[in-house]
């Protein structure tokens, strides 16, 4: 497939670029996409996109001083951290977000969707874009504060688990945990939706399956917050449902090593979440060795856009102890 299509949504305000020409030469044309909808062009120096783990991963980084990585949710891309970019940079940290394989603007390779490589791909952007800190005495490593939301919390448990000199610490918000057993009513949920997917396509099922679930209804309240957050998910085309890859083929049991992260972790939930989320930040409270628990009341799955005011404040405070 060409490399040159439009483009889902504006790029501002970016650090730094890294186009298809600078990637090495395994990499000079794009690799091929499946059913890519939505990239630009491999020549647009204003689009910052590299190569990573064998995909295409378009980021945005900006600020100066030690990393904080925001690692979105299932279905999302990097706009979902709109609302965090600025008080972090303020707050003088540097911020790089990306979307996540399959999402957003980035390639939708026809498989691979597991949380290893969604670790590994978060290596390579790293590498990619030479995130460095002062070196410790000991290791002389570079390392980030990794932060997830949700299935973006998966990630950054697996980043911590497979490559743990270069987490700072991790904030995980409203966070998936694989090997957590869920209940009925979310694997019903996800089955209906991989269903949908199939049968109606991934753009109506996520109005009409994705969008219904419990999740959204701190969100919903605010119309214009939902509308954002609807606009970003329609853009998403499912193709680990699509494709047929089940949740079980994929989740390793992060939840049986847990004790072996060390770095100091924030666990963020609100307190309206599902049960299942909120059970999860329980299990990661009680497990992880450095970690304390906070609840945003009033608030559901989505913290950052639901009350960022509180939860930047939080987060902040956090990022600048540790």
């Amino acid at each position: 497939m060409p490399c040159a299509q439009r483009s889902i949504y504006p790029r501002t305000g970016s650090r730094r670029s890294s186009c298809c020409s600078a990637i090495p030469t395994r990499a000079q044309s794009c690799p091929p996409a499946r059913r890519l909808r939505s990239t630009v062009s491999c020549s647009s120096a204003d689009v910052p996109h590299t190569y990573t783990n064998g995909v295409v991963t378009f980021y945005e980084d900006a600020g100066e001083g030690p990393v904080v990585v925001l690692i979105h949710g299932y279905g999302a891309d990097l706009r979902l951290w709109d609302g965090q970019v600025s008080p972090l940079r303020e707050a003088g940290f540097r911020v790089i977000r990306y979307d996540v394989r399959g999402h957003g603007r980035s390639m939708i390779a026809p498989d691979g969707y597991t949380f290893e490589n969604y670790a590994a791909d978060l290596r390579d952007l790293l590498d990619r874009l030479n995130v460095e800190r002062p070196a410790t005495e000991s290791l002389g490593v570079e390392a980030v504060h990794a932060m997830g939301l949700s299935m973006g919390g998966g990630i950054a448990l697996q980043f911590a688990l497979d490559y743990p000199e270069r987490v700072l610490s991790l904030t995980l918000v409203d966070s998936a945990l694989p090997g957590f057993t869920y209940s009925d009513e979310t694997t019903t949920h996800i089955q209906n939706f991989m269903q949908a997917v199939r049968s109606d396509g991934a753009r109506q099922a996520i109005d009409r399956v994705w969008l219904e679930h419990p999740f959204f209804d701190g969100v919903r309240r605010d119309p214009e917050g939902f509308a954002s957050v609807r606009d970003i998910l329609l853009d998403f085309q499912a193709p680990d449902m699509r494709d047929g890859a089940r949740p079980a083929d994929y989740h390793p049991d992060i939840a049986g090593r847990l004790r072996e992260i060390r770095a100091p972790t924030l666990v963020v939930v609100g307190e309206d979440d599902i049960e299942d989320f909120r059970l999860i930040a329980d299990v990661l409270a009680e497990n992880i060795a450095d970690a304390r628990l906070e609840l945003i009341a009033d608030c559901w799955h989505l913290p950052p856009v639901e009350k960022p005011g509180e939860f930047n404040a939080m987060l902040v405070s956090f990022l600048r102890g540790t």
